[in-house]
């Protein structure tokens, strides 16, 4: 680890590993309980449900965790990167938990997730479309790929921040 990456590298480090814990919670939550919770609803009350699901966490708080997590690590590794630390086992392992969160996260987030929710922002609560239940499958089989990603980053980040100056 070069002398001038330490400190910054560790804040990084240790910011983007607790924004990742907290995206892979929140995933994890809605995978373990909401979901589960959508799967015993009628074709209209999943539509109104996902509906005030998707409008309500447009929030700033959710904003600044959800970018965040891109933004702090990808500034992390562009250090990594330029200081020559991309050699090192806790550089390495923090540059795999970036692209599995970026790939498996954001990337499942903004072409999935996100066309598939202004989808059902169009649906009428009194009238679903009759794919109702394909896109339900499909949505939550994507959250849990996102799910399993933001993990396995978080793991990769403190593995990173354990491997750190070994």
């Amino acid at each position: 680890m070069s002398v001038l990456s330490g400190r910054p590298l560790v804040f990084l480090l240790v910011v983007s590993a607790v924004l990742g814990g907290l995206m892979a919670g929140f995933f994890f939550a809605y995978s373990a309980s909401v979901v589960l919770a959508l799967r015993t609803l009628s074709a209209s009350e999943y539509t109104t449900v996902m509906q005030e699901i998707n409008e309500k966490v447009l929030n700033v708080v959710f904003g600044v965790v959800f970018f965040g997590a891109v933004v702090v690590p990808i500034g992390g590794a562009i250090l990594v990167v330029l200081l020559g630390d991309w050699t090192t086992l806790s550089g390495q392992l923090f540059l795999a938990g970036v692209i599995v969160y970026l790939v498996g996260t954001f990337l499942v987030t903004a072409r999935i997730h996100i066309p598939m929710n202004d989808h059902i922002a169009t649906w009428s609560p009194t009238a679903p479309p009759d794919e109702w239940a394909t896109v339900q499958a499909r949505w939550r089989q994507w959250n849990h790929v996102r799910t399993t990603a933001a993990v396995v980053s978080f793991t990769l980040y403190l593995a990173a921040i354990a491997s750190f100056g070994a």
